[in-house]
């Protein structure tokens, strides 16, 4: 993973260098962009319920237990509109979900399960640093809600904070962003189109 967040680091202080030095105006307005944040990157309002899950598996060793964990990668859909060459304004909406099985070791049959569903959406406001034709450097925040019905407290408080971003591609374009925050810590990659 270090190996993997210094290539990125690299690679986006390597963009300037190989970016044109000329001011550029956008004709596209619109950007949608899919994108998804993979293990070990953790969204970070499951945190408490993976420390319960592993105080069960400790408590449940002399009952012959075992407690099983499944974290799918963070998927976002993002819609931004473009209000001028540095500035944009969108809305963002997501999905993560956690399992927590407690399986007999034994005969390996579920003794208990528990399914989470998170779904965040929020406001998102973007300010490219460098924004040339093929590649853009930026950072983003979002705030907003996260929606659970699987939860008794249906609205957590929702923030992300993602300091460095690259695009790299002109109308259809790859996307690689660096975050903290409520729906994932790490690294996310994605991809994109601008009309």
């Amino acid at each position: 993973m270090k190996k993997l967040i210094t290539i990125v680091l690299l690679s986006v202080l390597a963009v300037p260098v190989l970016a044109q030095d000329y001011d550029y105006e956008p004709e596209e307005k619109w950007t949608v962009k899919a994108n998804a944040a993979y293990f070990p990157t953790v969204p970070t309002i499951v945190l408490p319920f993976i420390a319960i899950a592993m105080g069960l598996a400790t408590a449940n060793k002399d009952n012959n237990e075992k407690v099983e964990i499944s974290l799918p990668p963070y998927a976002s859909i993002e819609g931004l509109y473009s209000i001028n060459a540095d500035w944009s304004v969108g809305l963002s909406a997501g999905y993560f979900g956690s399992t927590y099985r407690i399986v007999d070791q034994d005969d390996k049959h579920e003794v208990s399960r528990s399914d989470l569903i998170f779904i965040p959406v929020a406001l998102e406001g973007r300010l490219n640093y460098l924004n040339r034709p093929a590649v853009k450097l930026y950072g983003s925040l979002e705030a907003g809600v996260v929606l659970s019905p699987d939860s008794d407290q249906k609205l957590i408080p929702d923030v992300q904070l993602n300091p460095i971003g690259v695009e790299f591609g002109r109308r259809f374009f790859g996307m690689v962003e660096l975050g903290i925050g409520m729906n994932y810590t790490g690294v996310r990659g994605g991809i994109g189109f601008r009309f």
